[in-house]
């Protein structure tokens, strides 16, 4: 146990001394399912994921998915045989040949005969439209059976712009396209998420519950043994009935999240590549470059000991978007408890007063609220800007 954990800082720290991001260290971790990587533009991040992508595809046959948010970002990226997808540097070293055709990007080699021959090396899907993808062939059941499958699906600007328009629901629209891709499967998943800043709360990261307020690496899992017990059997399972009941034996297990959060802090060589450069001169403090975010924690109570629930405030039916207010003035994710409802919009069976919507909103304008944590002050500051969004 002592040496892997010195593995790992030897390999953390090795990859903190380095302009650009190295995915190495952070992929031993395979037993998770998320990979959530957080740092300043031009880190090299999404140059890494491709790069380790488009291996995976050479070495074991391993296509991938690359996601954005809307189709104007996958139409970018298809433009021109997929000229923005693949660096340069990454066509020569892999010696790729690529043509596309509507979402897909495939590799074309033409053998002694001068046949030509297309593998599919690549599907570009945007979020914003993921309900047209239902009813595609995207799943096969039988995939996870053949020799070295896996999925390897990457959400690339996984955030929105500050001032983008907010037309449609990245959670949902990111579980369901997954959902396409993989249905139900458990093992032999990596879903790399690139992010850009903290600046806004990140909607995915609120999904999960975690945001970080340091630099540095986070694990969130549980029952890792168990966890990896189940893994094996799941690989090793040879028929759907064998599946089956290892799906019914773990079915009670909490295994967390299963994702980890890389909040990468800017090397010095970053720095030092940055300093000078035209972007940085206009703009030297956006934390979309430097990633170092000022963060308010003046109305977090961490070590708050709550007594007895005052409100449960809900802003639709769903209990992921409600929320219970301890002793008048604390806010915490909603767990169960009793208490008045306040309901923050019509329509959601609930007892509706405008008033009570108001007196809410003044009362967070005003600061008179504390959170038990980042992550809930920043869902429930979503949770209002999408009630009474910005003009």
């Amino acid at each position: 146990m002592a040496s892997d954990i010195a593995k790992e800082l030897i390999a953390y720290n090795k990859a903190k001394s380095l302009p650009f991001y190295k995915l190495r260290s952070i992929l031993g971790y395979d037993y998770m399912i998320y990979y959530f990587l957080l740092g300043g533009r031009m880190a090299g991040k999404s140059y890494a994921v491709t790069d380790f992508y488009i291996h995976q595809f050479v070495e074991y046959g391993r296509p991938f998915y690359w996601l954005r948010l809307t189709e104007a970002g996958t139409r970018k990226l298809l433009l021109n045989n997929a000229e923005k997808l693949v660096d340069p540097d990454l066509r020569r070293r892999y010696k790729l040949n690529l043509k596309t055709r509507g979402e897909n990007v495939y590799n074309v080699t033409i053998d002694e005969n001068g046949i030509e021959h297309k593998k599919l090396m690549c599907k570009v899907l945007a979020l914003s439209t993921f309900y047209s993808d239902k009813g595609q062939g995207f799943f096969d059941k039988d995939y996870l059976k053949t020799d070295n499958a896996y999925y390897n699906i990457c959400l690339d600007e996984m955030n929105r712009e500050a001032n983008e328009k907010n037309s449609f629901d990245i959670v949902y629209a990111f579980a369901n396209e997954v959902e396409n891709i993989i249905r139900n499967t458990k093992h032999n998943i990596r879903i790399i998420c690139i992010g850009n800043t903290l600046q806004e709360a990140s909607d995915l990261l609120c999904a999960i519950n975690f945001l970080p307020d340091h630099f540095g690496r986070f694990k969130l899992v549980k029952n890792k043994k168990q966890l990896l017990a189940m893994i094996y059997k799941l690989k090793h399972a040879k028929t759907d009935k064998e599946l089956q009941g290892i799906h019914e034996q773990y079915k009670d297990c909490d295994f967390g999240k299963r994702a980890i959060v890389e909040y990468m802090e800017p090397t010095e060589s970053y720095k030092a590549m940055r300093n000078g450069s035209a972007a940085e001169i206009l703009a030297a403090d956006a934390s979309t470059f430097t990633n170092e975010v000022q963060i308010d924690s003046s109305l977090i109570a961490r070590h708050t000991r709550f007594q007895k629930p005052t409100n449960i405030i809900k802003f639709a039916k769903g209990h992921s978007s409600w929320f219970t207010v301890w002793d008048g003035n604390v806010i915490a994710p909603y767990n169960g408890q009793q208490a008045t409802t306040i309901a923050m919009r019509p329509y959601i069976d609930e007892f509706f007063n405008p008033d009570l919507q108001k007196t809410i909103i003044t009362l967070f304008d005003t600061r008179s609220y504390l959170f038990r944590d980042l992550s809930t002050f920043k869902r429930f500051q979503k949770e209002l800007q999408i009630l009474k969004p910005r003009k």
